[in-house]
């Protein structure tokens, strides 16, 4: 194992080594949580057109000169095209949405008016120019930028993309991952283990929370504590954009994922991190990008999402979202390792304070399920008092 590399080392040298995704183009109704990989402008002004924002009635505020009193010539309803020009003294009765007509400039609401057969009369004063209308390109003119590059493809971008016609959209690719998991001791979850045996969870955990990051899961293979297997598994997937890989990391006899990828991709960018848990963590910055997970439950939690979470985001263009909380209670640890523990949030007042719930070892996973993420703390001081400010991530 190389010399340990901080926490905050080991991510700068990750996102310092970023593969370039393709594009490809898919059509609208497909894209939901996919990354555009070019802009959407608006194609025309927004609204396209004055539109009428009240049902009531619509006129030429000049009539009111020469009558209080309007007749009703007709119906404009929504997506009708301009009606005639009206004729002095009369207003259209007009529903929401509908283009204004171009000789009119009012329109008033029906809890505004009071209407005896095809004539309605109004107080003078309700009658304000321009009320109740959304004036043309009043949001957007046509070409403005409405949706920059690499935003992610939600209900509201959907949205503008398809008023301004984008049926198909530029999107990058999907991270391509390959998993592969270790370990003579692992049984597939349907199988009954004998007791000296576990069952496979690490690679339930991974196919989670790819699936919420946006990659795309090519590959998951187990694999025995062999190196020929190991070597064959893994040569045929380097063209993948990703391999993760779990256990097989330490210096024991049968840990041989070091050795293997040192065979394919020479030496790693770093090979173990000064934490707890996590600490055989490596990672090679060749093509394809490889992380070899520690093999313990925990371990696989922290690490994919101290590290391989904000990679795959950057990857994506996204930015990872880290928040900070106040200590509830008082932790005291020996350094010089950074520690990862799990924590609970709750809010009090304007204060979002995390429960620390430290765990009895990386493999007792389950305990966890109560906590809402992890909090780290630095290895650089062994005493954080009531109210210390941790950086907090939440599980995927």
């Amino acid at each position: 194992m190389n010399p340990l590399i901080t926490p905050d080392a080991a991510e700068a040298v990750i996102l310092a080594h970023l593969p370039v995704l393709g594009t490809e183009e898919i059509p609208l109704e497909e894209a939901h949580g996919r990354i555009l990989a070019g802009e959407l402008h608006a194609d025309r002004p927004l609204p396209p057109y004055n539109r009428v924002m009240m049902d009531g009635i619509c006129f030429r505020k000049a009539d009111l000169t020469e009558t209080p009193v309007l007749t009703i010539a007709g119906d404009h309803a929504a997506g009708s095209p301009p009606p005639d020009p009206l004729a002095p003294g009369h207003c259209w009765e007009v529903m929401t949405g509908a283009c204004l007509p171009s000789d009119c400039d009012t329109v008033l609401p029906y809890e505004e008016i009071t209407r005896q057969d095809s004539c309605v009369s109004f107080p003078p004063e309700a009658a304000v120019q321009g009320r109740f209308i959304h004036q043309k390109s009043s949001d957007h003119a046509s070409g403005d930028l409405l949706v920059p590059l690499h935003a992610p493809v939600d209900s509201r971008v959907a949205a503008v993309a398809a008023t301004v016609g984008a049926t198909t959209l530029q999107v990058l690719k999907r991270p391509r991952v390959a998993i592969f998991t270790t370990g003579d001791e692992v049984v597939e979850p349907a199988t009954a283990p004998a007791p000296h045996q576990v069952r496979q969870s690490n690679s339930a955990s991974l196919r989670a929370a790819l699936a919420v990051l946006g990659a795309e899961l090519i590959d998951h293979q187990h694999l025995p504590d062999d190196p020929g297997a190991t070597t064959s598994a893994v040569r045929e997937h380097l063209d993948a954009d990703l391999l993760l890989l779990c256990g097989g990391i330490s210096k024991g006899k049968y840990d041989f994922v070091r050795p293997v990828i040192d065979s394919l991709l020479g030496s790693p960018s770093f090979h173990g991190v000064a934490q707890r848990p996590g600490k055989p963590l490596a990672f090679w910055a060749g093509l394809p990008p490889v992380f070899a997970l520690p093999g313990n439950p925990m371990s696989v939690q922290v690490t994919f999402h101290r590290y391989v979470r904000p990679f795959l985001e950057a990857l994506q263009n996204q930015s990872t979202v880290l928040r900070t909380v106040s200590l509830a209670s008082e932790i005291r640890f020996d350094p010089p390792f950074a520690w990862s523990l799990p924590a609970k949030l709750r809010q009090e007042g304007a204060t979002l304070l995390a429960d620390p719930a430290p765990l009895s070892n990386s493999g007792d996973f389950a305990s966890a399920i109560e906590s809402d993420g992890f909090i780290e703390l630095p290895g650089d001081q062994s005493a954080f008092p009531p109210g210390s400010l941790v950086p907090f991530r939440p599980w995927l």
